[in-house]
């Protein structure tokens, strides 16, 4: 039986049902691409919001900590998938795309 990642269920699903509320109705701004989130929009459309751990949890970020969240359009999001940065000096780029603004990555260990 395939296990769920922590915050799909457990403590962690109330939490980050809870802080996905709190973004939904607090934040406006994709973290990764920077422009306006339309919250009309519905999945499957490139554009619609989601919440993104900003450290995914396959690389150690909490499932469920408010600082690890943000708003995202799930075509941005998709293509940031898992993707980390070892070194901070290299490029911030992921493909076209830049890394979240919500963290300053200079400093990111």
């Amino acid at each position: 039986m395939k296990q769920l990642r922590a915050d799909k269920q457990g403590p962690h699903r109330v939490a980050f049902e809870r802080n996905k509320k709190r973004i939904l109705k607090t934040k406006h701004t994709c973290g990764i691409c920077g422009q306006d989130v339309d919250k009309t929009l519905a999945y499957p459309h490139p554009l619609s919001p989601v919440i993104d751990h900003i450290i995914p949890v396959s690389k150690g970020g909490h499932p469920s900590s408010l600082e690890n969240l943000q708003l995202s359009h799930m075509g941005c999001n998709r293509q940031k998938s898992d993707k980390m940065f070892e070194n901070p000096s290299e490029p911030k780029v992921l493909g076209n795309r830049n890394l979240p603004h919500s963290i300053d990555w200079t400093t990111y260990k």
